[in-house]
């Protein structure tokens, strides 16, 4: 049978390694001058970092599978192994084992209680042939079942139809079809005994899979919730939704934070207490709001860059910004639209934002578009001088987001708004079988809003970015302040729980002063300061525009440094205006008003 035929053995948790074998027709693989060669891919869509999956590989090995005669098999790159079938050899098979102990959205995990894993990290695959299809019989303990968006094989031998849960497979193996590596790689695994909710919108199957709950028992109200969050974010594209089926694969631990979008499912790893509070259950809701909205920003409708994936080397992008900045945006936005956040709370969310913004003054010095390029060396490998040299395009980016919105409503008196712009992006790039290009956002701008939009958009990503928030929020109605703007400051970040510097932010008086991070801070004015009394000894002995001596440890030398406090930026602060006119309650109610539910 043409196409690729692994087998996955999961069913020896004990040893956290996955045992993978391939068999393929030897035609279905490029000749490359007597060699057939293999690789794995070095990253995964969505995470924009070279993660060197191979180092998890052990030893490849491959075999004629007519005969079981060794074939030879040599390492030719980092992730590349060159296989020498003899005249005869038509079929070929290989073994390998991966590593799999990262309890991640992107990596492997097996333990006794479940198995995930990103094919990316997975699945030889042979060069050139990143179009063929594959089989994936997966091998797992009694009582486990399967979570994945790919299809299942019936026993016929044909596709089944868009099934989220595959049945136990306690003996019985569960196949799974995949089109291609593109497939292959945009559909994770998850075996286990989780616990499932399966439900529909709009026709369309919906599953969760949540795993590592242990005791806690999952919100009657979940599905409802995620129901109403798909059906705004339908509404932003307009249309039916853009996929067969679609499943949230939830992981749950003693923390973690985090999420990986796909086509037609998203990975979550969330504190297995989140729950338990409404901040961390409206923070898990926002979460899934933000992958899910990926199901059209960035899995369909994406940049040129990424219509085609090289899965072996970095895949760069100027428009990150809009990728992930804009589905940033959208996903606290969602969460408010569908009545799961009150006004007042979406607001103090977009205030936490605006905070992290003027805290790092990389926004000066890098736009938007060089960060966003950046992303394989900056917001992927932070380390204590990204926020100075560089912007996080998420966050910015979800502020340039807001900033259009804004601007749209008010242009037009809330006639349009930057889901008209999204639609007609996704019109004019997936909708015509494409990529899309800057000039493509342009154009979909310039559609709503005109010239005015178009300049607008690009000096707040191409350029320093320093937004005149007080008057693009004013003309809705809503006030910003600071908080405690008179405060001391000193600009500098601390390691969790030590008085060891993690960050000094640029040109800010520790900055002047010669502190440095990996400096532990000693004394304040020859007063003994820890973790726990930092706040209360600074706030005694700091005073705006009065030297204040610092004892610090630096690598093993004592030093003293002088540094003079400047007036901090305060804590920002969004509040209704309740002198507001028509025009601007008009405006806001458009603005953050919750979409009806759909009849």
């Amino acid at each position: 049978m043409a196409g690729l035929d692994f087998t996955i053995d999961v069913r020896e948790p004990e040893r956290r390694q996955i045992l993978v074998s391939l068999e393929f027709e030897r035609t279905d693989a490029i000749d490359e001058g007597g060699e057939l060669v293999l690789f794995l891919p070095t990253w995964t869509p969505g995470s924009y970092l070279i993660r060197e999956y191979s180092r998890h590989l052990a030893r490849v090995e491959a075999t004629d599978a007519s005969d079981g005669t060794r074939l030879a098999c040599r390492k030719v790159a980092k992730n590349r192994f060159a296989l020498e079938p003899g005249p005869a050899t038509r079929r070929l098979r290989v073994a390998y084992t991966v590593y799999a102990h990262d309890l991640s959205v992107r990596t492997a995990d097996l333990t006794d209680e479940h198995a995930y894993w990103n094919h990316a990290c997975v699945l030889l695959w042979p060069t050139g042939r990143t179009e063929i299809e594959a089989r994936i019989t997966i091998l797992a303990p009694a009582g486990w079942e399967v979570a994945c968006s790919l299809p299942g094989r019936s026993p016929d031998g044909r596709r089944a139809g868009p099934a989220l849960f595959h049945a136990p497979v306690g003996g019985s193996p569960v196949t799974l079809c995949a089109r291609s590596l593109d497939h292959a790689v945009d559909s994770p695994c998850l075996v286990a005994a989780f616990h499932r909710l399966e439900w529909q919108v709009e026709g369309v199957p919906h599953g969760l899979a949540l795993d590592g709950l242990r005791t806690v028992a999952p919100p009657a109200r979940l599905a409802d919730d995620l129901t109403a969050i798909v059906r705004a974010a339908a509404a932003v594209f307009g249309g039916p939704l853009p996929y067969e089926r679609y499943l949230f694969l939830c992981l749950f631990a003693a923390e973690g934070h985090g999420g990986l979008e796909h086509a037609e499912s998203t990975t979550l790893l969330a504190s297995r207490a989140a729950w338990k509070s409404d901040k961390g259950y409206r923070e898990f809701l926002s979460l899934a709001a933000h992958e899910l909205f990926h199901a059209w920003n960035v899995k369909r409708m994406r940049p040129v860059e990424f219509w085609r994936y090289d899965y072996e080397n970095e895949n760069y992008s100027a428009l990150l910004w809009l990728v992930e900045g804009w589905t940033a945006y959208y996903d606290d936005l969602l969460c408010q639209r569908a009545g799961l956040v009150p006004a007042e709370d979406y607001l103090a969310a977009v205030a936490r934002n605006i905070a992290t913004m003027r805290n790092a003054p990389g926004r000066f010095r890098l736009s938007l578009a060089e960060s966003s390029f950046d992303a394989w060396i900056r917001l992927y490998r932070p380390d204590e001088n990204t926020r100075n040299s560089s912007q996080n395009y998420y966050g910015n980016g979800a502020i340039a987001a807001m900033c259009l919105d804004l601007l749209l409503r008010r242009s037009s008196d809330g006639a349009s708004c930057l889901d008209d712009v999204l639609r007609d992006l996704f019109r004019r790039s997936y909708g015509a079988g494409r990529g899309y290009t800057l000039a493509d956002v342009h154009a979909a701008v310039e559609s709503v809003l005109g010239p005015d939009g178009v300049r607008a958009l690009d000096a707040w990503t191409s350029g320093t970015f320093d937004p005149d928030l007080a008057d693009l929020l004013g003309a809705f109605g809503v006030r910003l302040s600071a908080k405690d703007a008179e405060r001391p400051h000193l600009g500098i970040t601390f390691d969790a729980g030590k008085t060891t510097i993690a960050s000094v932010q640029a040109d800010a008086p520790a900055h002047r002063a010669g502190l440095a991070p990996g400096d532990e801070i000693l004394a304040l004015q020859d007063l003994r300061v820890d973790s726990e009394r930092w706040q209360e000894v600074f706030q005694a002995v700091a005073a705006i525009g009065a030297p204040l001596e610092v004892l610090l440890a630096r690598r093993g030398a004592i030093l003293r440094r002088t540094a003079v406090p400047e007036p901090g930026p305060g804590t920002p602060v969004l509040e209704v205006d309740p002198k507001a006119d028509p025009r601007q309650v008009a405006l806001r109610e458009g603005w953050l008003r919750p979409t009806p539910p759909a009849s």
